[in-house]
Parts: C-alpha cells; structure tokens; sequence
C-alpha cells in the first residue's frame, strides 16, 4: 500500500465529495415494492326486484405486474343491460419511508337485471397475473317480487307467436352508431305497456371523443304520454361517464336526460328524436370542434285496460301498486268544531294522476273540498305519496260513523285489477246546537246585568239656612254687577235644557221602527267599515266574520228573532218567511256559507284584493235585499 502525500486542499475537497455522496444516497429512494395483487367483485345492492338493475364491478389491484386473460362470471338468470367489455385503468404511486409504493387498477363494471325471482349466485370472475390465475368470490343476491316497473306478460297479437321483446338484445349495436361518430341513445324499460303504466325512459350520450360542453337544441316530444322528470345523478355537477364498447369502438357513456312516460290512450305512441350539440373548447371558453348528435325515434305500443273485472267508472290514471290509508285529528268534538280527515295514497304509478275516492257524505255534516298535496320521489318519478285533507264540520250532537272508502287500481305486474279498501271510523259529537246569542241586541247575562240597580239619592244633603234680613251692603253690591242678570235668566234656561234633554233622551230610547232602523244602520255601517279594514289587510277570516255579523244582524232586525247558530235550510225558511225571493234567497245563502268556508277551510276561497271587493259588493246588495223585503209579502 503506497502512502502518496494529499495537498490540505485536496484533502478538503475529498471530504466535502464523499459527504455530498453520502447525503444522495441516504436520500435515494429504495426499489419500488406493491402489495399482493388483490381481486374482488361487489355489487351495489344484495336485494333487488324482478326487473329491477343494478351493478357488479369487478377490481384488480397489482403492481408492476403482468396481467392477461380476463374472463368475466356466467350471468346465468341474469340479463346483461351495459358492460363495459375494455378495463378502467389507473395508477397509484406512493412515497414514504418504506420506499415507493406502485399500485394499477383495473376493473370491470356491468349493468344487470334479474328475470326471475330467488337467490341467483354469481360465479367467479378470472384473470392470470404473471401466469398465475385468480379468481374472485361468488357473489349472491336476493331477487324478490316485480316491481311496478316491471311489464306483465302482454298477449301476443292475433296470427303472429313471436312477440315482440320488450327490449333489443343487449349484444345488437345501436342503429345510431352505425357511421362510428357520436350519437344518442333511447333506452326504455320496456316497448309494450298498458294504458298508465310506468315506462322508464333514458337518453344516454355516446361520445367517441373528449368534449367539454353539451347544450340540447331539440327536445323530444312525447305526444300522448304524461311525463314525469327523473333527477339523474351528477358528478362535481357534471354527468357521470362510464366506458363502453360498441362495434369495437370505445365511447364514453352517460345519461344525458331521464323521465318516466305514462300513456294517455292506446296505440302506437312515438317519441321523436332528442338532438344536442356537442363541443369541445378552449381555456377561454371558444368553442374549437362542434358534434351534432341526435337520437332515433322511438315506437311504444301501449295496449287498452282489459274489460275483464273492470270496475265501473274506473279511472285509466289508477295503474299501478297503491296503498290507501286515513286517519282523523280527533275522535270526540263538540257541535262547530271541525274535524280533518286525512287520506293518504302511496305507491308506484302516476301519483299526481291518481284518482281520489269520493269523499265520505253524513248526514248532519258538512264536508268542504278537499286540500290537496302531493310528493313524488324526484329519484325514480314513480313513488311518493298523495294527501287529501278534508274538512268535515258537524251541525248536531251524536255517535257518527264515516263510511270506508276504497281506491281500485290496476295492478299491470299480475294484470288484475285490485281494490284497497279502509275501515269506517267513529266520531263522538258532544254538546248542543250552537245557542243564540241574540245578534239584534243584547240577551243573556250581559243584558241583565244592571236590571236590579236603582236610582238612589244621597241622604247627606247640606241644610237650607234662613234669613231674617238682607244684608245691605251685599244686595246693594250685587244688584249692580252683570252676574245679577245671569243668576236671573239661569234657573228658566237650565229647566228649559232639562226638559229638552229629557224629551230628546224619551225619543232616543224609544222602542219604535224607525229607532230600531237606525240602530241596525250604525251596525251595519260599522261592519262594512270593519270589513272594509280587514280586506286591505288581508285578514281573510276576519273579513269574512265581519260580513256573516252583518247579514245575519240584518235578518234578525227584520224578522225580530235570532238567527246566529241557525243551520242553512233553517235561515233559508226565515228568508220565505220575510218575503224574499228565492233567487234572493239563494244569494243570501250562498254568501254565508261562503263565509263559513273562509272560517274553516281557508285555502277553498280566493283571497286576491279582486275577490274580497266582490264580496263586499254581494253582502251590501245582500243587505239591501234584506232591507227592502216585506214579511210575508205584504209591504
């Protein structure tokens, strides 16, 4: 070994390299490592309905490994909807303290429906990852019932075996793809339904390149049907786009626009074609290429309601699953008091369509129109539910029973018609008929309050002091001044006022005709002016308490008797038996009853600024219809 002499320079700039190369390679990153591979398949839902779809993805997570011969599970029962027949593909690196971490994966989706009911098992999906194969775990699911959106068996036409599948078959490429450009794609649940039956209709976007905008510049028509908007999921408030297949070309698939169809009448019904324009734009927002795509027309046969079973008067809007159900606020109520009835119907089909049953008619009630409010699930546009609130306000005391009601439906998934029925329900009805409270003048305990009160003068009165004389120097000073003359002419003045007041108060408290027409005038005039308030206000009871006070304080200073807490054929008898004419009276009426609508079910009577003027208007020509009426004909 030779001992050569280093230079100190030297020697430094040795130590400073090997130091500097230390520091790389501590800091160098060790060899990229992965995990073991991993391969599973999952599915979105383990229970779902006949028809129903639903998705099974299968994943594979390697590392810088080789991977070949991919072969999806058997589908056996099953019907293949969408596959994406290339892999998704993406990478994963990862740094730490262990090294670089590498992972790419691979995963295969497929839409799915199931064609009969039980537990379908799905076999493994295989794959070789650097000549070993893999498998994944058998997946199983539960397939109950048909769903509403399932079609029925239809009947075959006369003379022809072969009917028509309710779908294409999922291999069969698209007609719109046949020049390999980009295109949109109906895709319905089924091409032959009944009258109302639930079609679920989806316009899928097939994109054979990147683009960045998409504005629809036709909408489809769907003459004939009633259309429900579906909400489609969204991605970052984008639409979601999955890889698919067609003719060996790779598209980008997504749902562009769903609704759910329901068919007015029977016969070939067409959708016409849905076009778009697609564009693909730079950072600030130029559009560099356009595509203008579009769809195919589509054909549904839509087939009659079967005769067989039909009820009577049955509405072609109630097909469908539905459930009926109702209930009451309360079970016991005094006369006047109101009680709501709710009905409540759920289900799938066409729930804003629907057909209510008749309401329920007792005798000794009152029933106002119904409150309607529905809601329709916005993810499907098939289920929700539709609430009617009625008002049912009884007029005499009792135990009543409100009748069952029932909703007959067609049910297209066994192809009968079905009936929901609901149980009657009992309502106790206390107290009286509503007392009169004297509505021309005061009764009762207020009137008689102050009928045992007397006049009584104070017995502490000051004694009169006499005298014998005048004292002269007071008379003589008084006589001279102007308070002489005023003592003078007061005592004949006053007694004149008094005896003035006294007649005016006889006159005034008088108990005759034209004593009594001006008090009812003041009243009168007094609730239109209250009215007249409340209306700028938009107080719509009050209003409406203004003007039943006034008719009927009218009726009673004109017949003489009560009539608050009068029925409607009661009142009716006192108009005939004032005089007035039918017509009249009929007007009359149908201003109180009105009145009582406003009073209970508000939402049944308009309450725009238009609508309350006219009121007004109908209660002063009621009024004076009332005032010019002759009992019993004679004037």
């Amino acid at each position: 070994m030779l001992n050569l002499p280093i230079r100190p320079a030297l020697r430094r700039h040795l130590t400073a390299g090997l130091a500097v190369a230390a520091v790389i390679a501590a800091a160098a990153p060790r060899a990229a490592h992965a995990e073991p591979p991993r391969f599973q398949a999952d599915v979105d839902s383990n229970q779902v309905l006949v028809g129903d779809s639903f998705i099974y993805e299968v994943t594979l997570g390697v590392g810088q490994d080789q991977v070949s011969d991919y072969r999806p599970p058997d589908f056996k029962g099953l019907r293949v909807l969408s596959a994406s027949r290339a892999p998704n593909q993406s990478t994963q690196m990862q740094f730490g303290g262990a090294g670089m971490f590498v992972e790419v994966s691979y995963s295969w989706r497929y839409q799915l429906a199931a064609q009969q009911k039980g537990n379908i098992t799905i076999g493994p999906a295989r794959v070789r990852v650097n000549g070993h194969e893999l498998h994944t775990s058998p997946v199983t699911v539960a397939v109950g019932g048909a769903s509403a959106n399932t079609p029925p068996p239809l009947p075959a036409p006369a003379g022809n075996t072969n009917a028509t599948p309710a779908a294409p078959p999922t291999d069969a490429p698209p007609p719109e793809a046949a020049d390999g450009g980009s295109f949109i794609r109906l895709v319905t649940d089924k091409q032959k339904a009944y009258v109302g039956e639930a079609i679920a209709a989806t316009w899928f976007l097939y994109m054979n390149q990147p683009h960045d905008k998409y504005d629809t510049q036709v909408e489809p028509t769907m003459e004939g049907f009633w259309t429900e908007d579906v909400t489609l999921p969204n991605r970052r408030g984008g639409m979601v786009l999955n890889e698919e297949l067609v003719q060996g070309r790779r598209y980008q698939v997504g749902p562009a626009m769903k609704k759910v169809l329901f068919p007015l009448h029977a016969g070939r019904l067409t959708v016409t074609p849905m076009e778009a324009q697609l564009s693909r734009v730079d950072f600030f927002g130029t559009a560099m290429r356009s595509q203008h795509v579009r769809s195919a027309p589509t054909i549904i046969e839509v087939l009659p309601l079967p005769k067989e079973g039909q009820p009577t008067n049955f509405d072609a809007a109630n097909v469908g699953t539905f459930t009926l159900a109702r209930r009451v606020d309360r079970t016991q109520v005094a006369v006047g008091d109101a009680v709501t009835l709710t009905v409540d119907i759920g289900g799938h089909g066409n729930i804003r369509k629907v057909a209510l049953p008749p309401s329920p008619k007792l005798d000794g009630w009152k029933t106002y129109d119904p409150r309607v409010q529905i809601n329709v699930d916005p993810g499907n546009g098939v289920e929700g539910t539709k609430t009617a609130e009625i008002l049912l306000l009884p007029e005499r005391p009792g135990t009543f029973t409100i009748p069952g009601q029932t909703l007959d439906f067609f049910d297209p998934a066994s192809g009968r018609y079905e009936q929901a029925i609901t149980t009657p329900i009992a309502v106790t009805v206390t107290g009286t008929a509503i007392a009169a409270t004297g509505a021309g003048g005061a009764s009762g305990p207020t009137a008689a309050a102050g009928a045992g009160i007397e006049n009584v003068i104070a017995t502490e009165i000051r004694p009169i002091h006499n005298r014998t004389e005048l004292r002269r120097e007071l008379g003589a000073t008084f006589l001279r001044t102007r308070g002489f003359l005023g003592v003078l002419l007061a005592p004949p003045l006053l007694f004149g006022l008094v005896v003035f007041g006294f007649g005016l108060r006889d006159r005034l408290t008088e108990d005759s005709g034209a004593t009594r027409r001006r008090r009812s005038r003041k009243k009168v005039q007094a609730h239109f002016v209250a009215a007249e308030a409340h209306r700028r206000r938009r107080e719509l009871a009050a209003f409406h308490i203004e003007i039943d006070r006034v008719i009927r304080e009218t009726m009673s200073h004109r017949l003489g008797v009560p009539v608050a807490g009068l029925r409607m054929d009661e009142v009716r008898a006192h108009l005939a038996a004032l005089g007035l004419a039918e017509a009249d009276a009929d007007r009359v009426v149908a201003l109180l009853e009105e009145c009582d609508r406003a009073r209970f079910a508000p939402g049944s009577v308009p309450s725009d600024d238009a609508a309350l003027g006219a009121t007004l208007d109908r209660a002063v020509e009621a009024v004076g219809l009332l005032e010019g009426a002759s009992r019993g004909g004679a004037a």
